[in-house]
């Protein structure tokens, strides 16, 4: 991990989700550098910071009763990482860790309070950010105890090429940063399951496996398997 201090008034960022050059005009933040797989903070470590995504992916996940780890969400640039925990003030309560190499944008957990505090407008986009992912975890929820495993593991697909596809003339190719363990926690089911479930689609034509990359070539029947009662 490498960091940098700066104070961050920029008129321009990319940023996606978050009124972020909003955020930085009232907070001191840190720059800093994560390689693929380190740590950002661990579920029951205090909630001193506030992460926000800058370049690549941040993924949380969480430590099950079986001993077993399942991924929560995927965080990319926008993104807030360790909100929930900076407004409870309670432990954070999954684990990040860089999914790939990172940047994120670091505030102390007290500069970020005092800006919503005294800033209503930015107050009320953070808050409309934090319904939106409420809204897609009632929905993740509702998909997972309800549904059997290829309807969830197609849906899945759906919505992470949604975000992290890229149309080629072979297909659309989900970003191969994603493992085959991580789409099993995602889903909710066993890598074993995820394997064989992508074989036999690959097998019917509905996906290409080249590598570590996923390419969906049939869109519209993996969609059909996603709208199945």
């Amino acid at each position: 991990m490498t960091e940098k201090t700066t104070t961050f008034e920029r008129k321009s960022t990319g940023y996606a989700a978050l009124p972020i050059n909003s955020l930085l005009r009232f907070v001191r933040g840190s720059e800093q550098f994560y390689r693929k797989g380190e740590i950002l903070f661990l579920e029951g470590d205090p909630p001193k910071w506030l992460f926000i995504v800058k370049q690549g992916k941040v993924v949380l996940s969480k430590e099950l009763p079986s001993s077993n780890k399942t991924i929560v969400s995927v965080r990319v640039p926008g993104d807030m990482v360790g909100e929930v925990a900076v407004f409870d003030g309670k432990p954070y309560d999954t684990d990040a860790i860089a999914l790939t190499d990172v940047v994120v944008i670091r505030l102390l957990r007290d500069n970020f309070l005092f800006a919503i505090k005294n800033n209503p407008s930015l107050a009320e986009q953070v808050i409309a950010d934090l319904a939106s992912r409420l809204r897609q975890a009632q929905e993740t929820i509702c998909l997972l105890s309800t549904q059997r495993v290829e309807k969830r593991l197609a849906a899945l697909l759906l919505a992470l090429i949604g975000r992290f596809g890229t149309r080629t003339e072979e297909g659309i190719v989900l970003d191969s940063s994603f493992s085959r363990y991580d789409l099993a926690a995602m889903a909710g089911t066993t890598v074993e399951t995820t394997v064989r479930t992508l074989s036999a689609w690959a097998q019917e034509g509905i996906i290409r496996k080249h590598r570590r990359q996923i390419v969906i070539v049939d869109f519209r029947k993996l969609a059909q398997i996603a709208r199945e009662p």
